[in-house]
Formats: structure tokens, sequence, C-alpha cells
């Protein structure tokens, strides 16, 4: 919700934000979601957990197999840590600061 609040604020009318309610089986709705997107349209999978956390490993392993290489994929998350989470306010909101600007860039 952060980003879509983010794209909004910043007027990146070019970036469409779509959310997975549901991981698996992922299938012939996502490919249905994604076909009209143009070849070469960067897909990026953004989670606010760690990298090493989270679904990024499921996802860049199943999400190719849909899409092909039409859509390359990437990811933007913070760091990988040992932790899910700073324990620090200060911290987390200059993270999620630049999980933003990275993801909207």
């Amino acid at each position: 919700y952060d980003l879509a609040v983010e794209r909004d604020a910043r007027g990146a009318n070019d970036v469409a934000i779509i959310r997975l309610e549901q991981l698996y089986p992922l299938g012939p709705e996502l490919a249905g979601t994604l076909a009209p997107y143009k070849d070469g349209t960067p897909l990026v999978w953004v989670q606010e957990e760690p990298f090493n956390y989270a679904f990024w490993y499921f996802i860049n392993a199943n999400v190719p197999q849909i899409v092909g290489e039409r859509l390359p994929l990437s990811c933007v998350a913070r760091h990988a840590s040992s932790s899910p989470a700073t324990g620090s306010r200060a911290s987390h909101l200059y993270e999620q600061k630049q999980l933003l600007d990275e993801a909207l860039r």
C-alpha cells in the first residue's frame, strides 16, 4: 500500500502495481494479467522483507516459466539480513524510503 501511495504522490502514471493475493498456484490468472504489457517491460517484484526472506525465490523460480523472457524480472527488497526487521523505527523509515525510491525509479 505504501508503494501505491508513493506512486500517486510522485505522479508516476507509467507504473502499474499488481498485488498477488494468492501465490500458489501461479498460472493463467497471472499470465492473463501480464499479457497486455509490451515485450521488454520490466517486471519488478517488490517486498518489504529482506532479500533472503519472503517469496522472492519462489517468484524467481516460477514467474519466468509463465512469462518467459518477455518481461525481464528483478527484485527490490531490503538487503539480506539475519533478522526480518531492524528493531529501530528510524532505520525502518530510512530503509522504507530507499525501498520506495528504488522501486519507483
